[in-house]
């Protein structure tokens, strides 16, 4: 589970952002929150809010390119480049970007920060928490650090990480300790991946992903489980929606798959080719692969655009299914971005986000309950749409 991220020099983030699911006491006493073992008061939902261009994807990248950079680093060739930008305009397009994340495993803490270009690690550390009623500490586990004198990498390994044997001899310039260590049987490295393998996400490096229909198709042909639950929520959803009969042949390049979609009309059943159906029901059907699987696992889904070709309503819907314990069971969480602004008026301002960019083409944010005098009781729709918050398109030419 997440607790919190930052960035700096990262894409649009010139100067240093974060992203905190933590509340205080004062957030409201409902499902939207949970309390997590080691004690730390969680949101289940962040919602991204703000105009075309304000940067609200970049904000969303932090997590996939961690994921990547934690879980998928070292599988990659020896000379692929890092999938990271800093931000572009000035001299700090040269400099590297520095991310900073916290998350929880197992009742403990972690924070790793890693600081890198698109061609080298610079920097890379990982702490374990302590935290009591007074404060927090942290203890190292490790630190790397970039010589540029004698072109190598300095290790520092603290007392808990027992690194594995030839881990130094191992080490890469493009490849994260973690994943390094993973592939050299490290346990606690592996318990870690293990984690941020089943992040969900939409999001990729040049921006949104060009989701594909048949890899959702596969994906619930192969998932039975994850399958029925789609169809028991489509069921729902006033869709005239059944069931899905999917059929999957294996070719020499991958797969041939075609599906079908039964409706029930009136008192029959009727089957409708899938490539026949609306956008809206062939983007759920993509949405639903993430959202499910990340519900199933309690692990965190990233979702950029949330309400692409989707009734306000829906996107009401789907976000609910992480605020109801009965659809929600394992504490997942969801961030994502949207341009549907009525769900501001059902979210607390401790899940709202919002992004602009300033005069100097840097994108800032912040969480609505930051914001002087914002009120518990605020009609946050309403107040946003007025201007109240900022964070709106400016047409003023």
């Amino acid at each position: 589970m997440l607790h919190s991220f930052s960035c700096k020099n990262f894409y649009s983030f010139k100067e240093e952002n974060t992203v905190s699911f933590i509340v205080n006491k004062q957030a409201p006493k409902n499902h939207g929150y949970f309390m997590t073992p080691s004690g730390t008061r969680l949101s289940k939902v962040g919602v991204v809010i703000g105009p075309n261009a304000s940067g609200k994807t970049n904000l969303l990248k932090v997590v996939p390119f961690l994921r990547w950079m934690i879980v998928t680093s070292f599988s990659k060739s020896p000379d692929t480049n890092i999938p990271i930008k800093s931000f572009q305009f000035g001299k700090d397009s040269l400099q590297p970007s520095t991310i900073d994340v916290t998350f929880e495993l197992s009742n403990h803490i972690y924070r790793y920060i890693i600081i890198v270009t698109a061609d080298r690690i610079f920097e890379e550390k990982l702490f374990i928490q302590s935290k009591t009623k007074k404060r927090v500490t942290e203890k190292k586990l490790f630190a790397r650090n970039w010589d540029e004198a004698g072109k190598q990498y300095k290790l520092d390994f603290g007392k808990g990480f027992n690194p594995p044997a030839g881990i130094a001899n191992t080490i890469r310039q493009n490849a994260s300790l973690l994943s390094t260590a993973f592939h050299l049987n490290h346990k606690l490295s592996q318990e870690i991946i293990n984690l941020w393998k089943k992040i969900e996400t939409n999001v990729i490096e040049l921006g949104h992903k060009d989701e594909s229909m048949p890899n959702a198709l596969i994906r619930y042909s192969d998932n039975s489980l994850l399958k029925k639950k789609m169809e028991a929520i489509l069921s729902k959803y006033d869709l005239g929606f059944s069931s899905l009969n999917i059929s999957k042949e294996k070719t020499e390049t991958g797969y041939h798959i075609e599906a079908d979609i039964l409706h029930s009309i009136g008192s029959k059943i009727e089957k409708l080719s899938i490539k026949y159906e609306s956008s809206g029901t062939k983007r759920l059907l993509i949405l639903l692969q993430n959202i499910l699987a990340s519900l199933e696992s309690g692990s965190p889904a990233i979702i950029d655009e949330i309400d692409i070709n989707l009734h306000p309503d829906m996107i009401i819907e789907l976000i609910g299914l992480y605020l109801h314990p009965e659809t929600n069971p394992n504490n997942a969480q969801i961030l994502t971005s949207t341009h549907s602004h009525i769900v501001l008026s059902k979210l607390d301002k401790y899940q709202i986000f919002l992004t602009e960019k300033n005069e100097l083409g840097s994108t800032e944010s912040w969480r609505l309950d930051e914001v002087e005098g914002v009120r518990s009781d605020d009609n946050y729709y309403t107040k946003y749409m007025a201007g109240s918050y900022g964070a709106i398109p400016n047409f003023d030419i």
